[in-house]
């Protein structure tokens, strides 16, 4: 609960179907001022059809899966309505979403038994799964690729009678009636000023497309991900990355990564013997540092990698094959985040925070460096100059500052206990 205090900047009621919910909301996860139009939109949809199952006698859904949860509103809804024969899983790349949901279904007297929540890709899940329902107000900025496949498999992973409701902005609802028709059945088709929300389900003269298994290598099991391969420079030192749709800097490493391989250079850091390297995105700073350090299979660091979004987290765990990562979804550096082998502490700490406005977590962490850092451990520091300049301010009296850089509005900072 403590996370969700640190994290949430707003709360709103919602009423759906004469209950009346309460919803922490965030401005590190989407629409963070009230519940969103689309998703609006989707629930009224999801009424009418229930309300129509009724009618003709036909069968609740009793596995349902919200795709891209956020704070979770859509599966809370839809798990109260449906209460005590469904089970809803609620999924989403982003840790800070399933906090979010966690936090919000037990604060609506929702139980675990009916509804779970989990950081994972958009259809990701047990590989056997089949759903009675998916709902989804889809990302609109989750690249085509992507949104293809989501329409493929998520006919695929369909139970029989099974359907699919989502909603999407209007730019992008040709291209869904297009793809459904395409793979599946078009059932139902309702358009907004803004939005537009499409029912659709299996057709039995259309083969279904095989999807790989969702467990194990993340570029085999979900190839849709996958955006390109380039070569990058940092420092002079050149790299190779492969980069995944839904994380940033996909095209350039970013400042902040930038000036903190700056940092590293002026410092001369040693090879580490146990690291942790937190919010990396793509991997363009753990690729860049294997490089500059020359790590070898004989001769690398027990690499941790903690961040919020896990396909962040999976694409830098690709991108530094095939030396070994544990990888651990994380809002922000904790004592949550185990250290490898039962060791002291990390030897060196890496981090990237992403500041969320209108909240202050860096005295937390502060705490969770104080917690993981191994003595005569390095804890390095990159982000905006405005927050490195409130995190230098609230440094705890053991640690000393030995390194500081800008460079174009950003700042790395360096500190040893």
């Amino acid at each position: 609960m403590s996370l969700v205090k640190a994290y949430q900047t707003n709360e709103a009621e919602f009423t759906f179907r004469g209950r009346v919910f309460t919803f922490a909301l965030s401005h590190g996860l989407f629409s963070s001022a009230n519940i969103d139009i689309g998703t609006r939109f989707l629930l009224k949809v999801f009424s009418q059809k229930l309300d129509e199952l009724a009618r003709d006698g036909k069968p609740m859904p009793q596995t349902i899966l919200d795709a891209g949860c956020g704070v979770g509103v859509i599966g809370i809804c839809a798990a109260s309505v449906l209460s005590p024969n469904v089970r809803v899983r609620c999924q989403d790349r982003d840790e800070l979403a399933r906090v979010f949901t966690s936090f919000n279904a037990e604060n609506n007297h929702i139980p675990q038994s009916l509804l779970s929540a989990h950081a994972e890709p958009l259809l990701a899940g047990p590989d056997d799964a089949q759903w009675d329902l998916i709902l989804s107000n889809i990302p609109a900025k989750a690249g085509k690729p992507v949104l293809e496949d989501f329409i493929d498999q998520s006919i695929a992973l369909l139970a029989p009678e099974g359907r699919v409701l989502v909603v999407v902005v209007n730019p992008l609802a040709n291209f869904f009636r297009i793809r459904i028709c395409q793979s599946g059945t078009l059932l139902y088709d309702e358009t907004s000023t803004s939005h537009t929300v499409l029912m659709y389900g299996q057709s039995a003269d259309k083969p279904l497309v095989a999807h790989p298994p969702r467990h194990g290598d993340f570029w085999q099991s979900h190839p849709a991900y996958r955006r390109n391969n380039g070569v990058y420079l940092i420092e002079d030192v050149s790299y190779t990355l492969d980069t995944i749709h839904g994380v940033a800097d996909f095209d350039t490493p970013s400042e902040v990564m930038q000036v903190a391989a700056k940092l590293i250079r002026r410092l001369k850091c040693p090879l580490f013997s146990n690291l942790l390297i937190h919010e990396p995105n793509q991997g363009h700073f753990p690729a860049w540092l294997a490089r500059f350090e020359q790590w070898s299979a004989t001769n690398v660091p027990r690499i941790t990698l903690s961040g919020r979004n896990v396909l962040a987290l999976e694409a830098s765990r690709h991108n530094l094959s095939p030396f070994a990562v544990d990888m651990v979804p994380a809002l922000d550096i904790s004592p949550r985040i185990a250290v490898a082998d039962g060791r002291s502490g990390f030897s060196v700490i890496i981090a990237f925070p992403e500041l969320v406005p209108r909240t202050d977590t860096l005295a937390a962490l502060w705490e969770g460096i104080a917690a993981l850092l191994a003595p005569d451990g390095l804890a390095l520091i990159a982000l905006g100059s405005s927050g490195a300049e409130r995190f230098d301010r609230c440094k705890p009296k053991q640690f000393r500052r030995v390194g500081n850089i800008k460079r174009k509005g950003f700042r790395a900072l360096a500190y040893q206990n």
